[in-house]
Parts: C-alpha cells; structure tokens; sequence
C-alpha cells in the first residue's frame, strides 16, 4: 500500500457540511446508448496512455485491461480477475461531464494497477482457512459435552464462512482510499481537471444515507472518502503527480 494523506476531524466536517448542503439525492440524466458509448470512449482516451504508464511505473498488478461497459442503471463501476473493467451506463447518466467518468474509470484501473483484487483473493482464502481452522478448534473443545459430528462439521463450514468474509473485507477501505489516490494521479498527469472530477463524489454522497463508515464497510462512507480525495489531490499537485511512498 501507499503511504496516503490522513484526514482529521476538520477535514471530514467540512465535506460532511458540504454534502448536507448539495441537496438532496441526485437526478439522473437521459442519454442515448450513443451518448454513453461516446462519452466512455472519450474519457478513457483521454487517461489510458497515462495509466498504462503509471501502472508500468508501480509494476505490481494488472496493466493489461478488459474494459467494458455493463447496461445496468446503477451508479456504479467495477473491476474483477483478469483484468476485467467495467463502468454501468447507470454511472455515466448521473456523472455532469466527462470529467467524472474519468475519475469512475481511473479508480477501477488504481484497483487493477495496485493488484487489490489478487490480494483480497489471497485475503480470504487465508481468512477461510483461519475461520475453518478456529471452527474446528471449537467443536473439539466442546465435544465433552456431547454435540454431534454434524454440528461439529457445520461449526467448522461456518467458521470458514465468516473467515473468509474477514479476509474478503481486510483492508478494503485502505484500497478504496489507495484507488481513489491512484484515480487522482491518473487524471492530474492526463491533463484533466481534478475540481470538475470531484463531483462525481460529491453525487455518490449524495445517493448515500451513510455519514460514517463501519467497521464492517467495505466503502468508505461519502463524505469521508470526499475529504480524502481534497487531502490525495492537494499532496498530488505539490508533488506534481509524483507517487506517494509505500509503506
């Protein structure tokens, strides 16, 4: 992971207040299948050059990406094993410009580039066998009293269960946040406009009730992930779109 830029209390109050006032939750624009095509084909024109060239640069994860679109209506995007890359049509219908696609489109490709989904992958493999192991661990210390093999067999099926929900979540808000980070570089070095980008998180806030994030949240709530993002793109334009450290 990168060393990322911390927010404080101040930082997270300011984007609170600012999402209370943006109004209530989102509309959604009307487009064509043409418009939506377009407006993806050109927002990822204008970042993949200079994608490509940081994932070369962070040389740990996926740099070879099958990018497509999905129908759903949904304000949502996503990316998956091999190199999978995907933005809902839904997304692109409550973006206000081009801008925030870019900003959809580059945090997918920051979760490709710092091979978040390998690792999770490993992640709850480990958190399974650790449950399944724990589970099992139970069901001998009690077997004094009696239980039988097949509730046994089940404490250990669901030990693995939760296990592996553990290590499915381990870490997931710090590579949301890294993703974020990574979506920022992404779009400073392309040239494109970081305010305008910023939207786009303002909107999800938006659409969400959440305020805060749980511990069991696997997406920083709105207004905390939007003070982040202020703390990533300030770091970014002193650095001139240097990458931060990693830890």
């Amino acid at each position: 992971m990168h060393q990322l830029p911390q927010i404080n209390d101040n930082n997270l109050s300011l984007a609170q207040s600012e999402v209370k006032a943006s109004g209530g939750p989102p509309a959604r624009r009307e487009l064509t299948d043409e418009q939506v095509n377009d407006i993806m084909a050109s927002a990822l024109a204008r970042i993949r050059p200079t994608a490509q060239q940081m994932c070369g640069e962070m040389n740990v994860g996926v740099c070879n990406w099958n990018i497509t679109s999905s129908q759903s209506r949904a304000m949502n995007a996503g990316a998956g094993s091999n190199g999978l890359i995907y933005v809902n049509r839904g997304l692109v219908e409550y973006t206000a410009n081009e801008e925030e696609v870019c900003m959809a489109f580059g945090h997918e490709i920051g979760h490709q580039a710092a091979n978040h989904i390998a690792n999770n992958q490993t992640n709850q493999r480990t958190g399974a066998l650790i449950g399944a192991v724990l589970g099992a661990a139970v069901g001998v210390a009690t077997s004094s009293t009696y239980l039988p093999q097949s509730l046994i067999t089940s404490m250990t099926s669901t030990g693995a269960r939760a296990g592996g929900s553990v290590g499915r979540i381990s870490f997931s808000k710090s590579q949301e946040r890294e993703a974020d980070y990574l979506s920022a570089v992404i779009l400073y070095r392309s040239n494109v406009d970081l305010d305008k980008a910023r939207g786009l998180l303002v909107t999800m806030a938006r659409a969400s009730d959440r305020k805060d994030t749980g511990l069991l949240d696997t997406h920083p709530a709105g207004p905390e992930r939007l003070a982040a993002w202020d703390q990533a793109v300030a770091q970014i334009r002193a650095s001139k779109g240097a990458l931060p450290a990693r830890a």
